[in-house]
């Protein structure tokens, strides 16, 4: 029985101790109540970076852009910022590619975004997406392709002359200075082998004295390739100590004609551009050295200059293209050679290779 000072049904007993306490006050303690434990859910569920970082590039092709992607997310929590990334081909959506990609940056910047990444599809759509990020004091970094007479907070690129030098120079030091290089160039002559290609001729011509080079061109076939190399060590009696690559793809075609050949003991085979199968190659001792640019440290990259922007810091450069006009303030990515003694790094590039292994 309850006291009879208090004579209310026990759910409402708790009245008597509290006797000031009303049911609009109950009622308003488990309104803030309820608006509280959302808030706490929401704080540990939900999104909660304010800074925003837009990231615009023609296509997320793997793994150069898929590694430089899950690099930015993996920085997103240590540094406070949320990614959005875009990838103008990546849905599929059959439309006009430059109108396409002005419509989705224009949707990052309605959305908030403080920094742009930019790679653009080309075409003169870029200008104007440049003119409003203007507006909005977005400052903008463009990615691997380089805009002309117009001012950009800095430009990242890799370094494809770098990537040729690097190979050749690993081949000049490994031959000892002297001897017979067999090139294979690609044959469409695009801008990006074109740079590669004169990287390793100019190292190579520093010991012209020593080193006679033969080059012949391929379409991006593996196994034609391997006809020019058979061909080569054919008319030269495998007097060849060298072949260089301008892409993985011809160097797997490379190593093949020297396994035919049964010369993988005698001759030095590079590439550049770390593939798959150039990977699983060295991997199994059959080839040498691929010239990689490391595309998740180039993530990290990417995502420290647009942490520089955000925090007013100066944009880290290596060199200051020109395009006749303008100078662009320029940094370069990082560059390692694959080789069998460190195959083990491209373990979160090409994860099948490793798993083939086991």
């Amino acid at each position: 029985m309850w006291p009879h000072r208090c004579p209310i049904l026990p759910e409402d007993a708790w009245h008597c101790r509290y006797p000031y306490w009303t049911k609009e006050m109950t009622r308003l303690y488990w309104i803030c109540l309820t608006i509280l434990i959302a808030m706490v859910f929401a704080g540990c569920s939900g999104d909660t970076s304010t800074i925003k970082i837009g990231v615009s590039i023609p296509e997320t092709t793997a793994p150069v852009y898929t590694l430089m992607k899950q690099a930015m997310i993996d920085g997103e929590k240590d540094n406070g910022v949320k990614i959005l990334w875009n990838g103008v081909r990546d849905a599929g959506i059959k439309q006009n590619l430059a109108t396409l990609e002005t419509q989705q940056i224009r949707r990052m910047l309605d959305e908030g975004i403080r920094v742009l990444i930019l790679k653009p599809v080309g075409g003169q759509n870029v200008y104007s997406i440049l003119k409003e990020a203007e507006r909005r004091n977005v400052p903008v970094i463009t990615l691997d392709r380089l805009l002309v007479s117009i001012n950009v907070r800095g430009h990242i690129a890799v370094d494809e002359t770098g990537l040729g030098e690097a190979a050749a120079q690993y081949v000049i030091k490994k031959i000892g200075y002297k001897g017979n290089v067999l090139v294979l160039d690609e044959s469409t002559g695009a801008e990006s082998f074109r740079n590669i290609s004169l990287g390793i001729y100019r190292a190579l011509d520093r010991h012209s004295d020593q080193i006679r080079v033969h080059s012949r061109t391929s379409p991006l076939d593996a196994d034609v390739a391997l006809d020019l190399t058979d061909r080569v060590l054919k008319n030269y009696a495998g007097n060849i100590q060298a072949i260089i690559a301008v892409d993985s793809t011809l160097a797997v075609g490379a190593v093949r004609g020297v396994q035919l050949h049964e010369l993988a003991d005698q001759i030095v085979t590079v590439g550049v551009g770390a593939g798959e199968e150039a990977c699983r190659q060295i991997m199994f001792k059959q080839h040498d050295v691929e010239v990689d640019a490391i595309p998740y440290q180039r993530g990290q990259e990417v995502l420290k200059a647009a942490l520089d922007a955000l925090n007013d810091r100066p944009f880290s450069f290596d060199v200051e293209l020109s395009d006749g006009r303008i100078l662009t303030k320029t940094k370069f990515s990082p560059i390692r050679l694959i080789t069998p003694a460190n195959y083990s790094v491209v373990g979160r590039m090409w994860p099948n290779l490793f798993e083939d292994k086991k």
